[in-house]
């Protein structure tokens, strides 16, 4: 399981977080799911400075670190986004 879940699933989960991917662009993110396809975890999130729209990065462990890589595959995106959809239709409006 991710650290990032892990540190949301406190007592007092922090529903926003900053990330530092891969790329080294770092950014304020409102926590939404983490889903998890073909034994890969994705982390879906929201930009603080978002109209809505989500991003999803790909959870990397290294050891003891997590790192975040920006999904930027057209497929994994629209497979990640659809079981998020799935997940949590009764939480948000898709349409």
């Amino acid at each position: 399981m991710s650290d990032l879940l892990d540190k949301l699933n406190d007592d007092e989960p922090e529903a926003t977080v900053t990330v530092t991917d891969t790329d080294g662009v770092t950014a304020e993110y409102e926590f939404l799911d983490i889903v998890n396809l073909d034994n890969t975890e994705y982390a879906v999130l929201c930009a603080a400075d978002s109209d809505g729209f989500v991003d999803i990065f790909r959870i990397v462990s290294s050891g003891r670190e997590e790192e975040y890589e920006r999904v930027r595959d057209d497929s994994i995106l629209e497979a990640v986004f659809e079981i998020f959809k799935m997940k949590n239709e009764d939480e948000f409006d898709f349409d």
